[in-house]
């Protein structure tokens, strides 16, 4: 390149056209890391003007970035390292996310009495676990970048191996191998994704990712590369060699869950999804400024219920709660949870309690999205305190 020559400009993850822009507002926001912790504001975001994908750049600040918060990676130690509970949408129960990931994967067939599964992005193995428990005819592996939690994993019954390195030293075809939360962290995902194909094999891939056209506070996390709406999964997917069997928005709330193949497949043999026709990226650009807008107003309300009558506590101690907490600092007096493996711990120095344990008079911030907001609210109508909702969130 010839001295002066400006670089050429980032392509985008999703499509590899270079037409990203970059969402005004958003370096003014703190920002959360993906294991709850606060974190500083100064990021970028961008939405592709030819697909409509939303991301951040990999570029060596977000590199170093995310090295430093994967040095002290801790999931889960909200509740010392059990996995998050999610309202199972066909039962309204709480429920371990991975168990209903795992029942939704086995009631809709196509797995085997006997196989082989690779988690890649294992974790302590909650997923992993949980495949243990339904999957009485498999063996497991799992691959993740250090082996900090192999004395956790060796527990699970039928588990063979941790790998770590790079995926291509793995060498040896599963029959399914996931991604539960992983794929957003890949500063390469089609690199990844391709290398994967390998491991897949004539098997199958399932990938379980936030779904951002319902969940705006994904944005704010500071090591997710990418925030994933149906379209753009299966657009990456596709360019990276995979088919599409699958893909749905109602196994988990707020999230997408897609099974694929490596190869093209045959759209009369695919289950109807829920990507639909192309988002163009302008809409796409106007919605993640909404989300901007709407989450600079979560925090002025918050600072108006300060002001008012009784103690002030926030629903949740996960994202969406850490983030808003962390914000106002002193000024929360309690976080309520209805996972009891929370319950009676602390978070941000904050005691968490259970609906039921609300003092009275208190006002309690729903911070959260208004469509889970509102559901958590009509499920607790009764309780002696205010629920607070956010603020309406116009998509313009």
């Amino acid at each position: 390149m010839t001295i002066g020559q400006p670089a050429a400009a980032p392509a985008c993850q999703v499509c590899g056209e270079r037409q990203l822009r970059e969402v005004e507002g958003f370096a003014a926001l703190p920002r959360i890391t993906s294991d709850c912790r606060a974190y500083p504001a100064g990021g970028s975001l961008h939405v592709c003007l030819a697909c409509g994908g939303v991301q951040k750049i990999p570029d060596s600040k977000w590199l170093r970035e995310i090295g430093g918060i994967y040095a002290g990676y801790e999931a889960y130690y909200q509740s010392g390292g059990d996995e998050q509970i999610v309202f199972d949408r066909a039962t309204g129960k709480p429920r371990r996310r991975s168990d209903v990931i795992l029942e939704r994967l086995v009631g809709r067939g196509g797995l085997a009495s006997r196989g082989r599964a690779l988690d890649v992005g294992c974790g302590n193995g909650a997923t992993l676990a949980a495949m243990s428990a339904t999957l009485a005819g498999w063996s497991f592996s799992g691959y993740e970048l250090g082996e900090g939690a192999l004395p956790r994993l060796s527990r699970i019954p039928r588990f063979e191996k941790l790998h770590t390195g790079s995926l291509d030293a793995i060498g040896q075809c599963f029959d399914l191998v996931t991604l539960i939360h992983a794929l957003e962290h890949f500063p390469e995902p089609v690199a990844a994704l391709s290398q994967l194909r390998g491991l897949v094999g004539d098997g199958q891939l399932f990938i379980e990712v936030c779904n951002i056209d319902e969940n705006p506070f994904d944005i704010l996390v500071a090591d997710h590369l990418m925030h994933f709406s149906p379209h753009a999964l299966e657009l990456l997917l596709e360019r990276a060699g995979f088919g599409t069997v699958a893909v749905a928005t109602d196994w988990v709330p707020k999230e997408i869950s897609l099974l694929a193949r490596a190869g093209r497949i045959d759209p009369r043999s695919a289950v109807p999804g829920a990507a639909g026709k192309a988002a163009p990226g302008e809409p796409a650009l106007a919605r993640m400024a909404s989300y901007v807008a709407w989450l600079r107003a979560m925090v002025a309300r918050a600072g108006q219920l300060e002001r008012e009558d009784g103690p002030l506590g926030i629903f949740g101690t996960s994202i969406a709660a850490t983030w808003l907490g962390s914000q106002l600092g002193e000024r929360v007096s309690f976080f309520v949870d209805e996972d009891e493996s929370r319950v009676g711990k602390k978070h941000l120095g904050r005691p968490i309690v259970r609906p039921q344990e609300v003092p009275a008079g208190a006002n309690v911030y729903v911070a959260l999205s208004p469509a889970i907001a509102g559901m958590i609210a009509a499920r607790h109508a009764g309780l002696p305190c205010r629920l607070v909702a956010p603020p309406p969130l116009r998509l313009d």
